[in-house]
């Protein structure tokens, strides 16, 4: 029998109060692996999970790849349409004297 250790390591909240996405990094049998997991809100149940995707660690660096395309040509997408885009964040650091 596999054992299997989870940690949830960030939480993508959506703009629907009742679903969520979790970044879940996984053992299994003694394998690293990360896993997106689906959740939405039950009353009575809690948060149960819908969809599970689990990736080995060398796809995480294609999906970064693929998540960041497709991040640019929204954005452009926005420019070209006279969308507005959200700010940057500024954060100021201490400075030494």
């Amino acid at each position: 029998m596999q054992t299997q250790n989870q940690t949830a390591a960030h939480t993508l909240n959506s703009s629907r109060p009742e679903q969520k996405i979790e970044v879940v990094m996984q053992t299994r049998g003694g394998e690293d692996c990360i896993a997106l997991r689906l959740s939405t809100w039950t009353d009575g149940l809690g948060w149960c999970a819908q969809k599970t995707i689990e990736l080995e660690p060398g796809q995480l660096d294609d999906l970064h790849r693929v998540v960041t395309v497709a991040r640019r040509r929204l954005a452009s997408k926005r420019a070209q349409a006279d969308q507005p885009t959200a700010p940057a964040k500024v954060i100021y650091l201490p400075t030494v004297a």
